[in-house]
């Protein structure tokens, strides 16, 4: 359930250049909502501006970064994907209210489940994973080896607890559902990751 979308974005065609576009990230982002919420009593609202917000500051974080997939593509798409979200939570581009039509509650039956005790952080996480793994599918790397870490009601309580105190806590976050080991002391720093060790930050020209 973590990445309804998938399947979807493995479809489109120059899925890594056009993730830097707004209007496909707003485009895929209200369809994964769409794709999560359907059997739910919550519906999902987007901010718009705050998520313009979101995506302007991933934006220039990536450009400054992105000779670091000169190094390793793999892991600087999941960092990508990790700073995607830690952009998200820090914006806040959406929430849930009830349903006010009547829709089978086949998540919110039961009450531990992610989607129920933290729906936006769980959101925008499927998000962020689905389009990591439809990229790294067309670039033809290995997708991210999910852990089960997602699964545990623990997890997500405690990823919502780190965030709240610093959002860049989310790319740690986001790593450990990656199967990686995070940096939980500058989880936002790439160079500090082993995969970029010694490598410079500044754009090449």
């Amino acid at each position: 359930m973590l990445t309804p979308l998938k399947p979807e974005l493995s479809e489109a065609t120059d899925l890594s250049h056009e993730a830097r576009r707004f209007r496909t990230i707003l485009k895929s982002f209200e369809r994964n909502l769409e794709l999560l919420f359907r059997d739910t009593r919550l519906a999902p609202e987007v901010d718009h501006a705050a998520l313009a917000v979101a995506f302007a500051n991933w934006r220039q974080r990536f450009d400054a970064q992105k000779h670091l997939a000169d190094i390793d593509r793999r892991d600087f798409t999941i960092y990508s994907a990790g700073l995607m979200l830690k952009e998200l939570i820090a914006a806040e581009p959406m929430k849930t209210v009830p349903r006010t039509d009547t829709v089978p509650a086949v998540v919110q039956s039961n009450a531990e489940h992610a989607l129920a005790r933290w729906p936006e952080g769980y959101a925008y996480t499927s998000f962020c994973l689905s389009v990591a793994a439809a990229v790294l599918r067309e670039i033809g790397e290995d997708e991210p080896d999910t852990e089960r870490a997602a699964d545990d009601p623990a997890f997500w309580a405690s990823f919502k607890e780190n965030v709240a105190e610093n959002p860049a806590a989310a790319i740690a976050f986001f790593d450990l559902v990656c199967g990686k080991e995070p940096n939980w002391d500058a989880p936002d720093v790439p160079w500090l990751r082993r995969a970029f060790a010694g490598a410079q930050l500044l754009p090449r020209h």
